[in-house]
């Protein structure tokens, strides 16, 4: 039978795992700081080792399981104890030859894109390992320092990818094997978003652009990305034209980026700056020609040298992430017309991803804000104001402004909330009377602007919120026969 014995060392608890052997000669296995219940769990797999080596038997069945589960270290101790007979062969595998197989495996459902960035993190982990580490030699420190040592070559978003992608392979390693553990599992990795390489592309932009292109296909390549915001090149170049309906004027999206989440193709509207240039392009294409776009049919063409070419002979300067922007452009302008559910559902995205890495605050919506006709601070906020301001004069010297004629006739902030406010004296019945409109005074809360004086109104009450910060009329002030303010 086995034992454990507690030990204390510097504040921790060790544990010390002692038995006697087919020989009987007393061993010792120290457990480390683990705690009681995992050592009371080596103890039952030792003992049922030791009566299999006495038996010349073969182990149970769980423990000749465990046994291919527990790490080096263990499997050290325990070969040294004489159990290595029971031991199976571990496997094991180098860096640059286990994610050479593992790219190799995942090509049949992944993007040339994707295989691209899992090559990417292949050269930053061979670079910094070596082509030969061995799988199992790679601690949790090594991927903190190899974490460390990307961050003066790579943006905080780059960073994120790759040591995710090392994640992502070291546990495919565990689940074969080849692995103990993963090494990566508590690196942070940061957030891939990177909101200083947005940039939003206006439409004048883009039509001195598409004015540069060289021919039908390219004015379309531009616009299906601007207009259209298909991904760039892999939606582009699966778009047939059989996908396109003229009659009831929508276009079915093949995507390769969705088909794994069961979406392979979404439909979305034909928008109306896409049909000339998709007419154009039809009457130029050969006859019975299956793709919309023709001449880039291999998925890793280089549409961004050509695409720059053209941006300079436009005069516009390149901007950051050239397709991926034309796309959040497009996006960005939509959910301004309607609800985000239908726009990302026109995208074949989320309202989360679209928020974090697609929508962005533009100058248009700075000049809607601040515009004097038709912003959230001009006639709509007026309106309300006044709908609940409006009260009737009794005095025969007061015209009386219905909400109507306010309405019309006051469509600015500054009507509303002008600087001329008049502080005069408290309201003789009191402030919480006065608070109502059951105030005998009639009393005024607030004097308007020029713009409203000339309606020869003095009746005018501001909101509940303004008549708590106080901008009280004395009675004798609110029963003039004119404006108190000249």
């Amino acid at each position: 039978m086995a034992s454990i014995h507690k030990e204390r060392r510097n504040g921790k608890t060790y544990y010390r795992l002692q038995f006697y052997d087919k020989d009987n000669r007393r061993r010792s296995m120290r457990l480390g700081a683990i705690n009681k219940k995992s050592a009371d769990a080596i103890r039952a797999k030792v003992e049922d080792l030791v009566s299999s080596s006495i038996s010349g038997g073969s182990p149970h069945n769980e423990t000749a399981r465990w046994l291919t589960t527990i790490g080096d270290d263990l499997v050290a101790k325990l070969t040294y104890a004489g159990f290595g007979m029971f031991i199976p062969t571990r496997e094991s595998a180098t860096l640059k030859a286990f994610w050479d197989a593992y790219v190799e495996s995942r090509k049949a459902d992944t993007s040339s894109g994707t295989i691209d960035n899992f090559r990417q993190t292949q050269r930053e982990l061979v670079s910094y390992f070596g082509a030969e580490r061995d799988l199992r030699k790679i601690s949790e420190g090594d991927a903190d320092d190899w974490r460390q040592s990307l961050t003066p070559k790579f943006a905080p978003a780059t960073v994120s990818k790759l040591v995710k992608q090392a994640r992502q392979v070291f546990k495919y390693a565990v689940r074969k094997g080849v692995a103990d553990r993963n090494p990566f599992a508590e690196v942070k990795a940061g957030s891939q978003q990177n909101d200083a390489r947005k940039c939003f592309i206006e439409r004048g932009t883009i039509e001195k652009v598409i004015q540069a292109c060289p021919d039908a296909e390219w004015r379309l390549i531009v616009s299906l990305a601007r207009y259209g915001g298909l991904r760039t090149p892999s939606e582009m170049l699966k778009l047939r034209w059989g996908d396109i309906d003229w009659d009831k004027r929508r276009i079915t999206v093949t995507s390769p980026k969705t088909k794994k989440q069961g979406k392979p193709f979404r439909v979305m509207p034909l928008f109306s700056k896409l049909e000339i240039p998709l007419a154009e392009a039809f009457e130029q294409a050969p006859e019975g020609a299956e793709f919309v776009i023709s001449r880039y049919r291999d998925p890793r063409s280089n549409l961004r040298t050509p695409f720059c070419r053209i941006l300079e002979r436009a005069g516009v300067a390149p901007w950051e992430r050239l397709f991926q922007n034309l796309r959040a452009s497009c996006e960005t302008e939509l959910v301004d017309k309607f609800p985000i559910h239908v726009v990302t559902q026109w995208f074949g995205n989320t309202p989360a991803v679209a928020n974090k890495h697609y929508l962005q605050v533009t100058d248009a919506h700075f000049a809607q804000a601040v515009d004097k006709t038709g912003g959230a601070t001009g006639g709509a906020i007026a309106a309300e104001v006044v709908q609940q301001s409006v009260l009737s004069a009794s005095d025969t010297d007061c015209q009386e402004l219905t909400e109507a004629q306010t309405a019309s006739e006051v469509n600015t902030p500054s009507a509303m909330f002008s600087d001329a406010f008049a502080t005069l004296t408290s309201c003789p019945f009191g402030t919480e009377l006065c608070r109502t409109e059951l105030c005998p005074t009639g009393c005024v809360r607030r004097v308007a602007s020029d713009e409203l004086r000339q309606t020869s109104c003095v009746r005018r009450v501001a909101s509940d919120e303004s008549r708590q910060a106080g901008w009280p009329l004395s009675g004798e002030a609110s029963r003039r026969s004119s404006m108190p303010f000249a």
